[in-house]
């Protein structure tokens, strides 16, 4: 039997963020029923452990910081000893390389990435096609010495958006297999619908309803964090000022379509915890007397599993953040994906997953695009729920071809 030891779990404040660790579990579990499974967690709180305990209730869990040169604790050590294959789970960079290199720094034994995207743009801000462009120009090396170590050390590396490949396969890492792998909360699609009774009932919804996702163009981390601004914090959140309600107004005509096109109703729900803030101050009480009794503000942060059950009600999900797309496309759902310029280049997944007319720029044309795609949506529901059985297909095929080739990794090495 392999035993998988999987990093993951980067951070609470975005549900996107949470989703990538269960859906890794559940791609393993899924397709290698037969494997062990351990989990390393960067950072959970309470509610993923509950989440983890109630669906996950096989996998151990560890939560230790080892610094370098530190001995791990007993339960570390024990993995460090039993597990074949360190796995790096989905996310934005490489945001476990401390335990990556604690892994190489402990034992001989393989690992690798498992969906992640390398942007080596940041922060430069342009639309995918512009981006693509740019990698496509680049020559030399832009890994530092540190990451390309690491990198080339790896078994395998599973990119989950196009342009992230490109750039990987043009620093001649020598890595194979080197491939697109899906972003793993494509997989999170398992959760009970009581989960989003209480967020249903609260709003007398039923089934139908456009669910809204708000989002900045830079997260105010120093407010999430709560500690004194830098002054590259001052300056994106006077960048968000600029572009606050020019962006806004593409999220808000999307709502109004929604509403007079359907007749059902809209809920603006958060992908991050500052969404709920920002949705009551910019949104609450603008919209026609018309469409006004029908829209609805979540005024609270919510947990991956409400919105995982809530959205696997809703008619489509409009989303200013990348996740929310692709937790409605676990369960089937037709989302759109509104990608503004200073989100990274995962963007691209969409492109990779066969949904590129699902993502739209911001900018001034995007507001008629979101109404377009909408109507759309509403007009043939049949059509947008093929495409979208079609995308979480193609990712549930080549996330069984990830799990098999990371195993297949494991395996060279016993």
């Amino acid at each position: 039997m392999v035993h998988v030891l999987l990093v993951s779990g980067w951070q609470t404040v975005n549900i996107g963020d949470v989703a990538h660790t269960p859906g890794a579990l559940a791609a393993f579990r899924r397709y290698a029923p037969d494997v062990q499974l351990t989990l390393w967690a960067h950072q959970i709180d309470d509610a993923v452990r509950r989440l983890l305990d109630r669906y996950f209730p096989e996998v151990s869990v560890i939560e230790e910081h080892l610094q370098p040169g530190q001995q791990p604790g007993p339960r570390l050590a024990a993995a460090f000893d039993q597990a074949d294959l360190l796995v790096h789970g989905s996310g934005p960079n490489l945001v476990a390389r401390s335990e990556v290199e604690r892994w190489r720094e402990h034992t001989a034994k393989p690992y690798g990435f498992f969906g992640i995207t390398v942007d080596p743009l940041q922060p430069y801000t342009a639309s995918l096609s512009r981006s693509a462009t740019m990698i496509n120009s680049i020559d030399g090396d832009l890994l530092t010495a540190a990451d390309r170590v690491l990198l080339e050390g790896a078994a395998f590396i599973f990119c989950r958006d196009g342009l992230t490949r490109q750039f990987l396969q043009g620093q001649r890492l020598g890595v194979e297999p080197l491939r697109f792998g899906p972003d793993a909360t494509v997989l999170f699609d398992f959760v009970d619908d009581d989960h989003g009774r209480a967020v249903l009932d609260e709003f007398d919804l039923q089934q139908g309803f456009l669910c809204a996702v708000p989002r900045l163009r830079f997260t105010p981390y120093y407010k999430l964090r709560r500690h004194q601004p830098t002054a590259t914090d001052l300056r994106r959140a006077a960048y968000n000022a600029g572009y606050l309600q020019s962006d806004l107004a593409i999220l808000r005509q999307g709502v109004i379509s929604w509403v007079r096109a359907t007749g059902e109703p809209a809920l603006i729900v958060p992908e991050m915890s500052y969404a709920m803030e920002l949705a009551e101050q910019e949104l609450a009480g603008t919209f026609p007397d018309d469409v006004e009794d029908r829209v609805h503000i979540l005024p609270r942060f919510w947990d991956l599993t409400e919105a995982a059950a809530v959205y696997r009600r809703a008619g489509a999900v409009l989303s200013m953040e990348c996740h929310s797309p692709l937790i409605a496309l676990a369960e089937g759902v037709p989302a759109l994906y509104v990608r503004q310029p200073t989100d990274t280049i995962k963007g691209a997944m969409y492109h990779d997953l066969g949904l590129g007319d699902q993502l739209i720029e911001a900018g001034p044309t995007a507001a008629a695009q979101v109404e377009q795609r909408l109507t759309k949506i509403a007009e043939d529901r049949h059509a947008a729920v093929d495409l979208t059985l079609q995308a979480r297909d193609f990712a549930r095929n080549e996330l069984q071809r990830m799990v098999h080739q990371s195993i297949a990794a494991a395996g060279t090495s016993q």
